[in-house]
């Protein structure tokens, strides 16, 4: 949960489409003559290139860094906590805690932390019935063991850190991966401290947090305008898709609607119109049909197979549409020359010769 940092300048990958172009002009390949694995090529070296910028960008803008304002500075016990990792499909991301103990104001005691236990994945071989009554320790804090480590007279002591699972919900937000990249998913951590011996409030606070859960952005909401009696810390916490995710998932939809729309128009001039055009582009829908799928992979954090919202709206529309070209294209060349134009409507009779230069009507 690293603060974002100042964008700076840097170079950009060179356009795949600016490659090819190239490539074409030095070696005098013919565009329409490219055959299906070429086509696939252009379209992964493109999806390589704009996955890579953007997981660069992802690892510095993916998750912020914030604190509690409300006592950060005065308080007894203080948490660092450092982002893990973010499973949306067990909804739950995981948390490590480190513990800093300024005690000298009060005699460094024994001290429990707690949790809300509810919020918390338990070990699912636990048979502990949940209840909303007060929670379990997560940790126990000896204050005679921190003061010896402090001193360095005893160093024997286990460290001041621990991990949480903790669980995260979409049953407010009601965007779950279905919606992907657009699913969004919140949390609430509740947490107070107090002495072991008495059972007296001891201050807590997170005062900082860090970070990176690639794909995501993690935001910890700086609203604590609920308070009691006992000291207790209520934190919220939102989870989303990194923006730059977003960016490539709408790019993936939009270039994928263009290639398809292309073909289609093609096939509409090929078979209807009688335009002529080139046997080697007539091929390529077929080829298409796998690289959309390839693309369809490089969509970071996707919902396995197909059923999201963006496969609906781009993948598989496109897919049939792209099959149905396939088919009208390739049986063309059953009733007629595609490489010629011929007038509308008119269909070459078995035995004529396929390189007329007139027709009848």
């Amino acid at each position: 949960m690293d603060t974002p940092a100042e964008p700076t300048a840097r170079s950009l990958p060179s356009s795949p489409r600016a490659t090819h172009n190239r490539t074409l002009s030095e070696g005098g390949v013919r565009p329409e003559l490219l055959s299906p694995n070429s086509y696939q090529d252009v379209f992964s070296t493109m999806a390589t290139a704009t996955l890579s910028y953007s997981a660069s960008d992802a690892r510095r803008r993916d998750v912020d860094e914030k604190a509690d304002p409300d006592n950060s500075h005065g308080s007894i016990v203080q948490l660092h906590a450092n982002l893990v990792d973010v499973d949306p499909s067990g909804q739950e991301m995981t948390l490590d805690w480190v513990i800093d103990y300024d005690c000298e104001s009060i005699g460094c005691p024994d001290v429990n932390i707690f949790f809300d236990s509810n919020t918390l994945r338990m070990d699912p071989t636990n048979s502990q019935t949940q209840s909303n009554v007060k929670p379990d320790a997560v940790f126990a804090i000896n204050g005679g063991n921190v003061l010896a480590m402090s001193n360095n007279t005893d160093r024997r002591a286990s460290s001041l850190t621990f991990r949480t699972d903790v669980a995260i919900s979409n049953a407010n937000t009601h965007r779950t991966r279905q919606s992907y990249p657009f699913d969004k998913y919140e949390t609430q951590l509740v947490f107070f401290a107090e002495n072991a011996a008495t059972n007296d409030s001891v201050s807590i606070s997170i005062v900082k947090t860090t970070g990176i859960a690639v794909g995501f952005n993690v935001q910890l909401q700086n609203t604590t305008d609920i308070k009691d009696n006992f000291g207790t810390v209520i934190k919220n916490i939102e989870v989303t898709r990194g923006p730059v995710v977003r960016l490539y998932a709408i790019f993936i939809v939009l270039v994928v609607w263009l290639v398809t729309l292309t073909f289609m128009i093609t096939c509409v001039l090929n078979v209807f119109f009688g335009k002529g055009i080139s046997s080697g582009v007539l091929v390529l829908p077929m080829g298409t049909l796998f690289a959309f799928t390839q693309l369809r992979s490089t969509l970071p954090g996707a919902p396995e197979g197909f059923g999201a919202v963006i496969d609906f709206m781009g993948l598989l529309p496109c897919l049939a549409i792209l099959t149905f070209c396939s088919v009208f294209m390739t049986a063309i060349f059953i009733l007629r020359d595609p490489e010629h134009d011929i007038p509308r409507w008119h269909w070459t009779k078995p035995g004529e010769g396929r390189r007329r230069n007139t027709y009848t009507a």
